[in-house]
């Protein structure tokens, strides 16, 4: 299937940047990639529901605040098993891969690609609810209790 991919944030390292070009410049017609620079807070759910998953498989996440800005816009996410967001797929929310495995993570995208509209509609309601159960949830609210009883900045 045709794959649009679009990158957002700042380049803090251009030497990789660089190699992601290259690799970029290889891959094959149906796939498109374009940058586009940080985007302002107000506007994340705006952008977010332009499209139809958000893929951060990061290898460590304390948290992954834009993955939940991602799941509370309906928008399933693929990402690694290193989140608080585990258990996507049976939430029918996203899909949880290894980073370490390109085929891993070319299998998810394909099984986005291959939703019918109606199917993914689905998903992208089960991306929403599944940010309202863990929002609501009572680990989220004893993990801030005790964050805030000893003074630390990361909860996950």
């Amino acid at each position: 299937g045709k794959v649009e991919y679009n990158i957002y944030g700042s380049i803090r390292d251009e030497d990789y940047w660089d190699e992601c070009k290259k690799v970029i410049a290889e891959l094959p017609a149906n796939i498109s990639v374009s940058y586009h620079q940080s985007i302002p807070p107000d506007q994340v759910a705006s952008v977010l529901s332009e499209h139809h998953v958000m893929i951060l498989p990061s290898e460590s996440e304390n948290f992954g605040h834009a993955i939940y800005e991602s799941l509370s816009a309906g928008r399933p996410v693929i990402t690694s098993l290193s989140t608080p967001f585990n258990g996507l797929k049976a939430a029918k929310a996203g899909v949880n891969v290894d980073p370490g495995q390109v085929y891993s993570i070319r299998d998810a995208i394909q099984f986005v690609v291959g939703m019918k509209e109606s199917e993914w509609s689905e998903w992208s309601a089960g991306a929403h609810q599944y940010a309202e159960a863990y929002f609501n949830s009572e680990r989220l609210l004893s993990d801030y209790r005790e964050m805030f009883r000893r003074g630390e900045s990361t909860v996950g």
